[in-house]
């Protein structure tokens, strides 16, 4: 068994591109690295960027520079999303490794269903350290690069993308962001893709166990509210899908005039994709906890009648004057803390988290577009009721 739970704790720490990056000796097993490789993120995927526009500001006296930084799209996908998407590494594996671990710690799996659910870890391994999911990944990530290059039509691309005197060739800057700075945000994002499919595969294996839950638990989920403790872990991969999306509305609403109500479904789109892609696994569980609960209302309920009736006929049969003895029996908080855990039962949802859960990730995903609401609502307006609320 302790095998078994050393393999659940880092089970998740692999896939894209984490190979990778231990084969170049980014990061080791005692040593993630993660300020490290978030940084360099910064430096592979922005600062050339940044070099490479004003050198071209610098030789041909063009725009490029000052297009650059009011490029709010390349600020929200390589200097928040890519450097996010890593450092959320440090935060999200590690809970996916205890959740997988406590399944086996605090006993819902049964000793005939170890097999199958062993086999579920060493598959999810398996399929994260595949060489198929790095070369997955590399070909997604250069193939929506290229289809970039040949559908997008260049003159809606800034200043700064383009080779100056001319609407057809791209500059060093916008060639370097073509082959390197979207592939590596997309190699990140599939990564993280395959991360939670894989996720979402092991829930899958391990709700099709008959697992041993408990239905008068006090979390009212059969013990399983444990599992929610993952979504906490994606709260900065929802953050960097929001500040991916809100650099693109911004720079629509800043440099091309669009009204922000024109994004409004996008806005709401987000929230709402990092609920199905991350809350979305939890669901698996949904029919087991139902069935708990339906065996638990008749199991305990017959419990609660049988103790119920034993109490009246013994307290309530003769005489209501009990006398003192009946302050010092144990009959009565017995019977209450039965009817405690009975009501338990009858209060167990059939999904293994909260709305509170559910709105901490939705407002992680929605809390990048709030700067985006200085830009509908005029400067003057702003100070105006801060004036007023100030003084």
């Amino acid at each position: 068994m302790a095998r078994a739970l050393d393999r659940c704790s880092d089970l998740f720490d692999a896939g894209p591109p984490l190979r990778t990056e231990r084969r170049l000796g980014l990061l080791t097993a005692d040593r993630p690295r993660v300020m490290q490789r978030a940084a360099l993120a910064v430096l592979i995927g922005w600062v050339p960027l940044a070099v490479l526009a004003a050198a071209e500001t610098l030789l041909r006296g063009n725009d490029g520079a000052r297009s650059l930084l009011a490029d709010f799209a390349v600020w929200g996908r390589s200097l928040i999303a890519a450097p996010l998407l890593i450092v959320a590494e440090s935060d999200a594996i590690p809970r996916l490794g205890r959740v997988a671990r406590h399944f086996l710690e605090a006993g819902f799996v049964t000793e005939r269903d170890r097999p199958p659910f062993e086999a579920a870890i060493a598959s999810t391994r398996r399929w994260l350290d595949s060489t198929a999911g790095e070369l997955i990944a590399v070909v997604f990530a250069y193939g929506i690069a290229v289809t970039l290059i040949l559908s997008v039509p260049h003159k809606g691309l800034p200043a700064w993308h383009l080779a100056s005197g001319s609407s057809l060739a791209f500059s060093p800057a916008g060639w370097w962001h073509v082959l390197v700075s979207i592939p590596l945000l997309l190699v990140l994002v599939f990564g993280w893709l395959w991360r939670v499919l894989l996720w979402a595969r092991f829930l899958w294996l391990t709700a099709r166990l008959r697992l041993r839950l408990i239905p008068g638990h006090p979390d009212r989920a059969g013990g399983l509210q444990f599992v929610s403790t993952s979504l906490r872990g994606f709260r900065l991969p929802s953050f960097a899908l929001g500040a991916i999306v809100a650099g693109m509305i911004a720079n629509r609403a800043v440099h091309h005039g669009a009204s922000l109500l024109d994004y409004k479904n996008v806005a709401a789109a987000v929230p709402v994709a990092a609920l199905v892609l991350f809350a979305g696994p939890l669901l698996v569980f949904a029919r087991q906890l139902r069935d708990a609960k339906w065996w638990g209302m008749f199991e305990y309920g017959a419990l609660a009648g049988v103790v119920g009736k034993a109490f009246e006929q013994k307290w309530l049969a003769h005489t209501h004057d009990v006398g003192e003895r009946a302050l010092k029996a144990e009959d009565f908080s017995a019977t209450n803390d039965l009817y405690s855990v009975t009501a338990n039962v009858y209060e167990m949802k059939d999904i293994p988290f909260d709305v509170r859960e559910l709105a901490l990730l939705a407002g992680s995903a929605l809390m990048p577009m709030l700067p985006l609401t200085f830009l509908a609502v005029p400067i003057e307006d702003v100070l105006k009721v801060l004036t007023k609320l100030l003084f």
